[in-house]
């Protein structure tokens, strides 16, 4: 087989990988990770995945956070709740994201100032009243008749990782180590190199 049939075939085949496989966006909350003790500005990644419009979205708020404070959003109405256990949590309601289409909604936070991992638990709410609860664990996701994730009810939570990045390796350190090997290598080199120059004067 020539090269040009084997690239064919791959692209034929990558074609069908991606008709084949469905695609899932779910709501997000990024970044996924933040300094401890940073004021953080976070966004709400949110698809419309069904046939009509995404009206509500409930975003219940990891403890922990201080000094939460929504962005305005146009067109939207925005509060920030507090239930009897002292659970927060953010509402955004009288919107609408059409179907097929995505939104972003915003707050800034203080995060925890010690280490961990924030857990973003949201409700998406559809124009018809189904709720899509973004609130599970990855192994916790249901399946459906095919055994393939089924997310038109439920599906898993994002997370943002708190980290002390005072204590964290920083990524010079690999380059550093790097460019140490290749200083050896060259410093080696020039002295085989005057070795081989000074037995060729012998």
């Amino acid at each position: 087989m020539t090269k040009k049939h084997i690239f064919t075939a791959s692209l034929v085949l990558l074609g069908v990988v991606a008709i084949a496989t469905p695609t899932f966006a779910h709501v997000v909350v990024t970044p996924a990770q933040v300094n401890i003790g940073a004021f953080q500005t976070f966004s709400v990644g949110v698809p419309s995945e069904k046939p009509m419009a995404t009206v509500e979205l409930r975003l219940v708020l990891p403890d922990g956070l201080n000094y939460v404070t929504p962005n305005v959003k146009q067109g939207w109405k925005i509060s920030v709740q507090t239930d009897d256990d002292g659970q927060k949590e953010i509402d955004w309601t009288g919107g609408n994201i059409p179907a097929n289409e995505r939104d972003d909604f915003l707050f800034s936070a203080q995060v925890p100032t010690t280490a961990t991992a924030l857990q973003w638990k949201a409700y998406q709410t559809y124009e018809d009243g189904t709720i899509v609860s973004w609130d599970l664990d990855k192994g916790d996701q249901p399946k459906d008749a095919t055994g393939k994730p089924d997310f038109s009810q439920s599906g898993p939570y994002s997370t943002t990782n708190v980290i002390d990045d005072l204590n964290a390796p920083t990524s010079s350190q690999p380059a550093n180590y790097a460019l140490t090997l290749s200083i050896i290598a060259l410093a080696f080199s020039i002295l085989a190199f005057v070795r081989m120059h000074i037995k060729s004067k012998k």
